[in-house]
């Protein structure tokens, strides 16, 4: 880890740029823009807009051409307000040539603002209506009878504006503070650098992204402002890799052929090809003497615990504790429940972290983990807590990591001097990803489905056919099985419009399509002891079906459960989908998922589409990474890393690859970027990345 050491120069630099106040247009813009996060020089040229239009010269009133967006200006020469369903504000605008009408539906608050004498100039489609030349709805200023009139095209930002600060407000704050602003814009990179990219010097990017001349000039400046984002990204993930090169004090964990035989023994199933690849490589890196950092991913079932298990008891056998991380109670609770049928028997003994846990016997566990009675820790955040302590931690094991932090799991490795750190998700994450956020992890897959798991098939129902699927459950239920339905909230009162909830639905179930089943609930704001009553009846077969939330989304695992029905299937996303067909199919028998959903031909078919049509975990990822995006796929805030405020990794990854490449460059050349041509990008990779990746300083 990079000490912190105090640069005095770099951090009066980077304070007296990022506190200089906007000047003000106006007391009222900059309290509206201070709700907008705006309000130093900095904030607004980080701002960037979302979009741009090309505005024609203005035009004399009788010029204006029915069908094509024009701007005009002149005189209000009268208002008039029609009240009823659909009030209207429209004032007369008149110059001399002819006159225009202005309408404004819902437009009552204008009455004070736009008043006869007034010079306005508006913008908008142009219309006919009975002979009479009118726009709806324009944008629209006052001007002053002195303002020159637009005689050039105007390339025009349009910035993300809410009704009390529209887009106009922003960009006149942003054209009267631009120029202070961009003097203090200090380059990055050495110039051989741009010229090889072919990309434009910083200032110059964020003058041109607000003040675009053409469509160019603003292409230019958003490539020069996403190379910079993904750059220090790829600088960051480089130097926290590095950190890991550094000869640490991690500890050896020595696997030979007889541990390695006890092992699988105890397992009692043969690991599968890609299971014995991953173990292998887990083996090499806990044997290195440095301190593993490795992603397990996974498709539901591919059998992650299993090669997780592998490392934790290599650990045990050489007298190393090991620590399971899980995102909820549910999931750690499975996990102990798992790790205690599976080690029935041995000497190991098994510890639960949870707040209810703590809650009823915390004085002993802490003593049990700081004595090192016991060998291997499952918990939830309640594992991070600073009173609890371990006597020789060697392995952090943490499932599901993009819901995790990365500061939390940094709190996690200072429970140790370096311990090992194996990462399993069940969410594949797509190459761009991979490449973006997970940098400085080394990467196994599981890519196939243990031996005797079947398939699971994946029906699309609209609510007509409801009860068809009503039935088959029955049906199963009838041969001994279990099922799931989930719906998208808990009450009736929170989810939006129409979503449908456990209670209703429960209640709906046990007198209708259901009745005589015996049905449960299971939702996240039951208290632990609840939901484990509730899911131990289940797993017990003492109930047929569980109605839930997404709270059975992770953590669940009961084989005889085949059948997940997914009520208003369209409210849930396409990852989130696959996680929760993932609930069945975790036995020998044939497993069913129905999406019950009325959403063809809404934004929503094509993410049940493609659930339908692949059951391939990895192909859903890059799917769900098209559909959504990066930052909603991967959840940045969680994450603990910064969102990139204009890349687009779907578009752009073949600029992520370049940056990658560059970034590598100059750590080789000048690994603690101290040469003064780096002294900027060195203070911003500080400002970014110093708290979440521990690159509190440099050098």
């Amino acid at each position: 880890m990079y000490s912190r050491r105090p640069n005095v120069e770099i951090e009066a630099e980077q304070e007296r740029r990022l506190q200089i106040p906007l000047t003000s247009p106006g007391t009222p813009s900059l309290h509206r823009l201070a709700e907008l996060g705006v309000t130093t020089l900095w904030e607004m040229l980080e701002y960037f807009p979302r979009t741009y239009i090309k505005e024609s010269p203005e035009r004399d009133i009788a010029d204006l051409k029915s069908g094509e967006i024009q701007s005009a200006r002149g005189e209000v020469i009268a208002v008039d307000f029609v009240a009823g369903p659909r009030p209207r504000f429209v004032a007369t605008l008149s110059d001399d040539t002819d006159t225009l009408d202005l309408t404004f539906f819902n437009g009552g608050y204008l009455r004070g603002r736009i008043v006869p004498g007034k010079l306005l100039r508006a913008r908008a489609k142009v219309q006919n209506y009975r002979g009479q030349a009118q726009m709806i709805n324009p944008r629209w200023e006052i001007i002053s009878p002195d303002a020159p009139k637009v005689t050039d095209a105007v390339y025009r930002p349009i910035y993300p504006a809410t009704a009390a600060v529209p887009s106009p407000v922003i960009a006149n704050t942003i054209r009267m503070n631009l120029d202070a602003a961009v003097q203090d814009i200090h380059e990055w990179f050495d110039p051989k650098l741009l010229k090889r990219r072919k990309v434009i010097a910083r200032a110059d990017a964020y003058r041109r992204i607000h003040q675009p001349a053409d469509a160019k000039q603003a292409r230019d400046a958003r490539k020069r402002l996403v190379y910079d984002e993904l750059m220090l990204l790829q600088l960051a993930l480089a130097m926290s890799r590095r950190q890991r090169d550094i000869p640490l004090a991690a500890p050896m964990v020595r696997v030979d052929k007889l541990l390695d035989q006890r092992i699988r023994a105890r397992i009692k199933f043969k690991l599968t090809d890609a299971q014995d690849n991953s173990v292998w490589k887990i083996i090499e890196d806990l044997q290195s003497g440095r301190p593993m950092n490795r992603l397990l991913q996974g498709d539901v079932g591919s059998g992650k615990t299993a090669v997780a298990v592998y490392a934790m008891l290599a650990c045990a056998a050489n007298k190393l504790q090991s620590a399971i991380l899980a995102p909820t109670e549910i999931l750690a609770e499975q996990h102990y429940l798992t790790l205690t049928n599976l080690l029935a028997g041995s000497k190991l003994k098994i510890g639960l972290v949870t707040q209810r846990s703590r809650k009823r016997n915390s004085a002993g566990l802490r003593r049990e983990l700081e004595s090192g009675e016991i060998h291997i820790a499952v918990g939830t955040q309640a594992l991070l807590q600073e009173d609890v302590g371990f006597s020789n931690l060697g392995l952090v094991v943490v499932d599901e990591q993009h819901r995790l932090g990365v500061l939390q799991r940094a709190t996690m490795r200072d429970k140790a001097i370096c311990p090992h750190y194996l990462v399993m998700t069940a969410t594949p994450i797509p190459r761009t990803l991979a490449l973006s956020y997970l940098a400085d992890f080394e990467v196994s897959t599981i890519n196939e489905l243990p031996p005797g798991r079947q398939p699971i098939s994946t029906r699309w129902l609209e609510s007509p056919k409801a009860a068809e699927a009503y039935q088959f459950i029955r049906t199963q239920v009838a041969r001994g099985r279990q099922a799931y339905i989930v719906v998208p909230q808990v009450e009736d009162d929170g989810g939006g419009e129409g979503a449908k909830s456990v209670e209703s639905e429960l209640r709906r179930l046990k007198v209708g399509p259901l009745a005589g089943l015996r049905l449960a609930a299971l939702h996240g704001r039951m208290n632990t002891d609840e939901k484990q009553a509730v899911m131990t009846a289940f797993r017990d077969g003492e109930i047929d079906l569980l109605v839930a939330t997404t709270v059975i989304e992770v953590g669940i695992d009961v084989p005889n459960a085949t059948v997940i029905l997914i009520d208003q299937a369209d409210r849930f996303g396409l990852a989130q989908l696959h996680q929760l067909r993932g609930r069945v199919g975790r036995g020998s028998e044939p497993s069913h998922c129905i999406l019950l959903s009325d959403a063809r031909g809404t934004p929503a078919e094509a993410r049940l589409t493609a659930l339908t049509t692949t059951r391939n975990g990895f192909d859903i990822a890059e799917m769900d990474l098209k559909l959504r995006g990066p930052g909603d796929f991967f959840g940045s805030r969680q994450h603990g890393l910064p969102e990139f405020k204009l890349a687009d990794l779907k578009n752009e990854f073949a600029l992520l690859v370049l940056a990658r490449d560059d970034a590598a460059g100059i750590l080789k050349d000048d690994p603690n970027l101290a040469a003064p041509v780096h002294r900027y990008l060195r203070e911003a990779l500080i400002v970014a990345y110093g708290k979440t990746l521990g690159l509190a300083q440099i050098g």
